[in-house]
Formats: C-alpha cells, sequence, structure tokens
C-alpha cells in the first residue's frame, strides 16, 4: 500500500509540472534587448534674436505648450513725449516693405506742436563777441512772445543749435501758427535777455519712425498719447511665416523628453536655427542583437512578448518585429544585426530600459 501512495504521488508531480513546461516551450526564443528611440524631432527658431537664459536641459521631460525658450527682440521706443498717429505696421509685416510703402511704420507728433526756428542775428548786444546771448545751450528754456499780442506767449526748449541759427520747440502757451515771436531768456521778457526776434511760429513736423527686420508686435494705436521711452514696437530678424507675429516664447509643441539642446544662453540666433531636439513616446522601441545565423529566422511582422528585467511585476508588452538591419553591427566570429520590435504600447517605457524579447 505504502509503494503505491509514492508512486500515485510521484506521477502527479510529474504531470503538475507539464503546463509550466509546456508554457515556457511557447514562449519562444528569447533575446536581450534595450529600449531606444528609433527618430529625433526638431525645435526650431520661428525668427532671428538673442537666447534669453533657460534652464531646459537633456533628459527633461515637457508637456504640450511649456514655455522652453524666449527670443529677445529689438525694441523701438518713443523718442520724445507725443502723440501716434498714421500706423501701418502690423504684427508679421515686413518692416522695410511697409516703410517703402508709407514712409514708416508709424508715425509721431510731439506733444510740442509747434516750433521755431529763429537767429541771434538781432540778440540784444549781438555785434558784441562778449555777449553771452550769442551762446546757445541745446536744452536751454526760452520764453516766447507774439509780437502782435503782447498776451500770447510760450514756452519752449532748444532743440538745436547751429552757429546763430537754432530751434525751439513749444511746450506750452497760446500761440498760433504763422505768429512772429521774440525770444528771451527770461520770462520777464527783459530786454538783456532777448535772443531773437521776428521768428516764425510752425507746425511742428511728425517723426516716421521705422526698424529694421519683421514686426513681432505693435504695442500702440492710432491717437494713441506716450511719453519718451514709451515701447512702440518689437521687431526680429528674419520673415515671420504666413503674415502673423507670434509670441518671444518658444512652446513645446507636444508632450516628448529632450535629447538635446543646441544653443547657449545668450547666443545669437537665426530664423529656423535648430534650438533643441526631442523625441515622444511614440517614438520608442525595443532595440536587440541577432546573431547572422537566426538571420532566416527572424523576420518583419514576427509576433514578440517584451518583459522588463528590472521591473519583473509589470506585464509584459504585445509587439511585433519592425525590422532587420541589413549592415552588421558587429564583428568578430559570427556577425551581430541589430533587429526592432514595436510594441502596442508605450506609455510606460524609458530611453535605456533593459528587457527581454521573445519571439513567437
Amino acid at each position: 500500500m505504502k509503494r503505491m501512495i509514492v508512486l500515485l504521488l510521484t506521477l502527479g508531480l510529474i504531470f503538475t509540472g507539464i503546463p509550466a513546461l509546456a508554457e515556457t516551450a511557447s514562449s519562444g526564443v528569447s533575446y536581450s534587448g534595450t529600449v531606444a528611440y528609433h527618430a529625433t524631432r526638431s525645435i526650431t527658431a520661428p525668427f532671428g534674436g538673442t537666447m534669453a537664459d533657460y534652464s531646459l536641459k537633456a533628459g527633461d521631460a515637457v508637456k504640450t505648450g511649456d514655455a522652453m525658450f524666449t527670443l529677445s527682440t529689438t525694441k523701438v521706443y518713443a523718442p520724445f513725449d507725443g502723440t501716434v498717429h498714421g500706423v501701418q505696421a502690423q504684427p508679421g509685416d515686413e518692416a522695410a516693405t511697409v516703410s517703402d510703402r508709407f514712409g514708416a511704420l508709424l508715425y509721431m507728433e510731439p506733444t510740442g506742436k509747434y516750433t521755431v526756428s529763429a537767429t541771434t542775428a538781432n540778440a540784444y548786444k549781438s555785434d558784441s563777441n562778449n555777449n553771452e546771448n550769442r551762446y546757445l545751450n541745446e536744452g536751454e528754456t526760452v520764453y516766447l512772445r507774439s509780437s502782435d499780442d503782447n498776451d500770447r506767449t510760450g514756452v519752449g526748449v532748444i532743440t538745436t543749435v547751429d552757429g546763430r541759427n537754432f530751434t525751439v520747440e513749444v511746450k506750452e502757451g497760446n500761440l498760433n501758427v504763422e505768429d512772429t515771436v521774440s525770444v528771451y531768456r527770461d520770462m520777464k521778457y527783459t530786454n538783456a535777455g532777448h535772443i531773437a526776434s521776428y521768428a516764425k511760429v510752425q507746425r511742428a513736423a511728425s517723426s516716421a519712425i521705422k526698424a529694421e527686420g519683421s514686426v513681432l508686435k505693435c504695442l500702440v494705436t492710432e491717437g494713441q498719447n506716450v511719453k519718451r521711452g514709451d515701447l512702440l514696437l518689437e521687431t526680429v530678424t528674419g520673415t515671420l511665416d504666413g503674415l502673423k507675429g507670434v509670441s518671444d516664447t518658444i512652446t513645446a509643441p507636444e508632450e516628448g523628453t529632450i535629447v538635446s539642446v543646441t544653443k547657449a544662453s545668450g547666443a545669437a540666433i537665426n530664423q529656423n536655427d535648430v534650438l533643441a531636439t526631442y523625441y515622444t513616446q511614440d517614438d520608442l522601441w525595443i532595440q536587440f542583437t541577432v546573431d547572422e545565423s537566426d538571420l532566416d529566422t527572424i523576420v518583419a511582422g514576427m509576433k514578440a512578448k517584451v518583459t522588463f528585467d528590472a521591473l519583473t511585476t509589470r506585464d509584459a508588452l504585445e509587439g511585433s518585429v519592425v525590422s532587420v538591419a541589413s549592415i552588421p553591427g558587429e564583428t568578430g566570429g559570427s556577425s551581430k544585426y541589430m533587429a526592432y520590435v514595436k510594441v502596442s504600447d508605450t506609455a510606460t517605457l524609458r530611453d535605456g530600459m533593459t528587457v527581454s524579447v521573445y519571439l513567437q
């Protein structure tokens, strides 16, 4: 009876192990492989500029819309206080084309709408070489009074001096265009401060605002009052596609992992320069080497199962052989060829992971 029990137990153990043996056999030939990206994609500069400081580095993961880089622009500022008019520039325009057609990107009328062109030829004691009224300074404040009506006065600033000739920009007052005025250095209009007579009040000419490159942003509108130093326009080098402005911040077009960053902070950037490369999860596959003796048995389309060597609790991934290289990657003894498997789900893959590939 004891012998019978032992025999039955032995047979039971043998038959219990048969399914495990069958499963191992059905898993097919295995190869050691790694996860790798088979393609990279480029982030290029939409226009030229200077690379601002950034923190992005190889290995960083980015999501769609994440800020990656900022390119500095050429900024055009208001040269004086005034009113904007004749705005012709639109984001995306080539600055030279607009200026050639309209004379400028926009115009500015100075806050002091009047100017006076005068000479010190009739200044008080103008014949005396030692008379200080013969020597004027740009930026000096002067006082004007109409020759026809003493109640019409103004205050201005000397903007240019050329020998005895000078120009005044009228900042305030009630003078009229075409008024004939006298110009004084003091607000009491004394003879000692008299520096010019018979000067004509004229309407101040508008200034043409020009720039180079393409217009990225126009920050002012028709009739807007601005102060000296206010930002009017931003331009960039290169031609903007589709005649439309873009942001100076370059964002990630899709989710991915950065492979390389090619430009340093402060570098001069040309339009279409490659700033970085990256890959997406869909660009990942499995690569493994096969001996030349296996070339006749491994073909594109062959089913494969992929397991993770270090993460043994993860489920195996299903896939198929995409291709086998035509050129060997290793020599010495039998040649080795690289083969590639694409799996149906790449969400859990990372570049460099070690895996086992079972061909079926």
